[in-house]
């Protein structure tokens, strides 16, 4: 059997003043999931989810956050490995925000517009996150 490689990654909802952020990549994702995206990555060797997630925000956007919980699971099975994703729930404590190199564009989007730019996969893993959180009036 060959050996199968699993890759970890991260997302952050990351919510500030009601809208959702979300960037655009440079190119389409390899997955066929479009454009747009949340922000996040791949855990690196000895990170905790948290730690990369916090490490991946940074890096992406600028933004330091405070992670309110895990939201959702995710995974993408491919011909040789296999992606297993994990999405927090965020806010930020900052919000000027500086994207990398990777994105060319960033929007701070409403939950009712967002399905407009999201892949309904992440759409879908999403959406009752974001009315859990509005159930939560968190100002």
């Amino acid at each position: 059997m060959e050996k199968v490689r699993f890759h970890i990654t991260v997302k952050g909802i990351v919510i500030y003043q009601g809208k959702v952020l979300i960037l655009k990549r440079i190119q389409p994702s390899t997955d066929g999931l479009g454009y747009w995206e949340l922000p996040g990555g791949g855990l690196e060797y000895g990170e905790t989810p948290h730690q990369a997630l916090i490490r991946e925000l940074k890096e992406e956007t600028g933004l330091d956050v405070k992670i309110l919980k895990p939201v959702y699971t995710f995974t993408a099975i491919r011909d040789n490995y296999q992606t297993v994703g994990i999405g927090f729930l965020t806010i930020p404590t900052n919000d000027h925000v500086i994207i990398s190199n990777e994105h060319t564009d960033f929007q701070f989007v409403d939950s009712k517009d967002i399905k407009k730019y999201l892949d309904k996969k992440i759409y879908d893993d999403i959406i009752l996150t974001l009315k859990e959180y509005e159930n939560m009036h968190i100002q």
